[in-house]
């Protein structure tokens, strides 16, 4: 006689991705790349295509408006591979300018400031700021900041001017004509750059909980460090990069992600009660278990844990 179910099937559990907190060195192997190269990467197929370019909202002292971005993913594997994420920096095709009307500013060391209008086109500065390096000053795209930063950390670029018999040792910056095609998805300076090292560059991982109470890997993209701080003996060789942590949670960012304690230590993560919250909890559909090792030779856009392990 039918029970009405059919007959029980052997279950295994899906492959268990370990995620980690704390700062680690890692190689850059790719920038924006295509799905064919992504599927190379995670050695199976993905169910989606890349898609770099949009459009974003922004609001500052000139208001809100509509303007183009471009998303740019550096995937990040560690020395033994036993690591796999990647850094995104969202590059917003406008300025950025304050609230008392200074924008924010760039020079050729990828140097940032605010200035006001005519100090930029004049390629002064007040008295006060005698220390900043005009030299190629500009306005700087949202976004431009970082990315710069990250690359002369990955490039270990000079930082004292005063020791350098040519100072463009030291240059740090993206042309017009470069984030024109950067902007349209042409990323071939990015690559020439990424392929002229084999330097690393060190970042904070941390562990994001996404809407549905999962967790995926992520790392604190506003500061980036040189290869050689992980290793160095100095005991405050992360305070730099803690205070920027600390001070982008307090303003509200980064609420969703866990960096670990505050030694900053590379460390596997683990889940504890602490971390789901009542809200997550609530969007739970606690009979919405199918599924939930289902596709699993399928990649999805949020694993970036790109590493076929």
């Amino acid at each position: 006689m039918s029970t009405g179910f059919g007959k029980a099937q052997e279950v295994t559990d899906g492959p268990q991705r370990k995620l980690w907190t704390g700062v680690e060195n890692f190689k850059v192997v790719a920038v924006n790349p295509t799905k064919e190269e992504l599927e190379a990467l995670y050695g199976r197929e993905l169910n989606f295509t890349p898609e770099y370019i949009n459009t974003t909202e922004v609001s500052d002292g000139d208001g809100d408006r509509t303007v183009d971005q471009v998303r740019l993913d550096f995937y990040l594997s560690n020395e033994d591979d036993s690591i796999t994420t990647k850094a995104q920096f969202y590059i917003g095709k406008t300025h950025h300018k304050s609230q008392t009307g200074k924008f924010k500013v760039i020079n050729d060391f990828g140097k940032t400031t605010w200035l006001e209008k005519e100090a930029i086109a004049s390629g002064t500065v007040p008295d006060n700021m005698k220390w900043y390096q005009t030299s190629g000053v500009k306005v700087a795209y949202r976004g431009e900041e970082e990315l710069i930063s990250f690359l002369s950390n990955l490039l270990n670029l000079p930082f004292d001017l005063s020791k350098l018999e040519d100072v463009s040792d030291a240059h740090a910056r993206i042309d017009k004509a470069n984030w024109e095609n950067i902007f349209k998805g042409d990323v071939s300076l990015l690559k020439g750059i990424i392929d002229s090292t084999n330097n690393k560059v060190g970042v904070a991982l941390g562990v994001k909980t996404k809407q549905d109470g999962g967790f995926v890997q992520t790392i604190f993209n506003r500061t980036t460090l040189r290869q050689y701080t992980l290793h160095s003996t100095k005991a405050n060789k992360f305070k730099w990069l803690l205070k920027d942590i600390l001070e982008a949670k307090a303003a509200g960012a980064f609420g969703n992600v866990e960096f670990g304690p505050d030694d900053l230590e590379l460390r596997e993560f683990s889940v504890n009660p602490s971390q789901l919250t009542m809200d997550l909890a609530a969007e739970a559909d606690v009979f919405d278990t199918a599924g939930a090792n289902a596709a699993q030779e399928a990649v999805t856009k949020e694993d970036d844990n790109w590493l076929d392990m």
